[in-house]
């Protein structure tokens, strides 16, 4: 009896000692050169699980993990990532860089979830593709009619896309769910609708590191939502002085998120001029926020674009703390406050700024 324990034991020792692992082999047309296997951390990094080099068209990874996880292959030279659905199994990749949407990617049971997944996108990619061809040619022969009509087949097929996405969502209650909605979740964000669809999934796709990314996003982005008090932050202003937002006193206050690197926010700034000279006066301040990490950039910026209000930065890009609690994802941000810094107006641009200012002021 002692015997047969002993032997159990060596067995129990040597079955933990055997690590399953996964192996990921890749045929790839049009690049050469290094590939990286990256997986996205419960900090928004990513973390290198294994790197390679492609020789004659070819490659092979191989790892161990724990768990599955949302990984990522980069290859050199390409911008693109290929997303993963690792699991220690044995996948195959087959890929031309120049047509990255049709990639084979075969293995695992969630991965093959994905690929069903994926069907059913470019297919209506393949269809959304035709109409955007059908609408340039409406606007090339000035058809206001032709126009009119695409523009109800696009509608059409976004809501077939929603519905799609909303059954897989809400059937498969695992990593396949959350990764897909992660990958459109700034989309989402930027049209008020990530609440909406992190609501569709399970406790066990809530629990993977990207739908634990997902629930930092909605739970700040609830922060810059209508009908929300705005939170107080204090930066340095562009003049070395420490600013809070509570401390500005006015009956409409506009937060504006920007860098000077970012295009559409300068190309916002001279509209956003016109509105602190028409309002200043019957009590606007606008409290502009930079996400930049060069000062000489952000204040040549102020000075070029002749931006009179106040400015403020920490100068640390997307690591500001504020650009954290306010779950801002892209510049220009806009949000409008009334006098008790409560948010009236959110993600606004153009003539919506001068209309919710308007509205407060009358």
């Amino acid at each position: 009896m002692r015997m047969s324990y002993w032997l159990l034991s060596i067995c129990l020792l040597w079955g933990c000692q055997s690590q399953p692992t996964y192996v990921l082999n890749g045929t790839v047309t049009g690049a050469n050169g290094e590939v990286l296997l990256l997986t996205e951390t419960e900090t928004e990094t990513l973390d290198t699980l294994g790197q390679t080099k492609i020789v004659d068209g070819k490659f092979s990874l191989k790892g161990s993990v724990l768990q599955p996880v949302n990984a990522f292959l980069q290859i050199e030279g390409v911008a693109e990532k290929l997303p993963v659905l690792l699991e220690n199994t044995v996948f195959d990749l087959k890929l031309d860089v120049d047509n990255m949407r049709n990639y084979e990617l075969k293995g695992g049971k969630l991965q093959e979830l994905r690929n069903a997944f994926r069907v059913e996108e470019n297919k209506l990619a393949l269809a959304m593709d035709s109409l955007k061809k059908e609408y340039k040619l409406a606007v090339d022969e000035n058809n206001l009619f032709g126009r009119m009509h695409v523009r109800a087949l696009v509608a059409e097929l976004d809501s077939v896309y929603e519905s799609v996405e909303n059954d897989f969502i809400s059937r498969n209650n695992n990593l396949a769910a959350a990764s897909i909605l992660k990958e459109r979740a700034l989309k989402l964000l930027r049209e008020k609708r990530l609440k909406q669809k992190y609501d569709l999934l399970g406790d066990s796709a809530r629990n993977t590191v990207p739908g634990l990314l997902l629930q930092e996003l909605v739970k700040h982005s609830m922060t810059s939502e209508v009908g929300m008090t705005a939170p107080n932050f204090t930066l340095p202003s562009s003049k070395g002085e420490d600013i809070s937002l509570y401390s500005v006193r006015a009956k409409v206050k506009i937060i504006d998120f920007w860098a000077s690197w970012c295009g559409p926010c300068r190309a916002e700034n001279p509209h956003m001029r016109e509105v602190y000279k028409k309002y200043h006066d019957r009590g606007l301040e606008i409290i502009g926020v930079s996400l930049d990490s060069k000062k000489e950039a952000w204040l040549n910026a102020i000075e070029k674009d002749g931006l009179e209000w106040l400015h403020v930065s920490d100068l640390l890009g997307w690591e500001c703390t504020v650009v954290k609690a306010y779950g801002v994802q892209s510049v220009p941000f806009i949000l409008v406050l009334d006098e008790n810094n409560v948010i009236v107006g959110s993600g606004l641009r153009g003539e919506e700024v001068d209309a919710c200012v308007e509205k407060i002021l009358n």
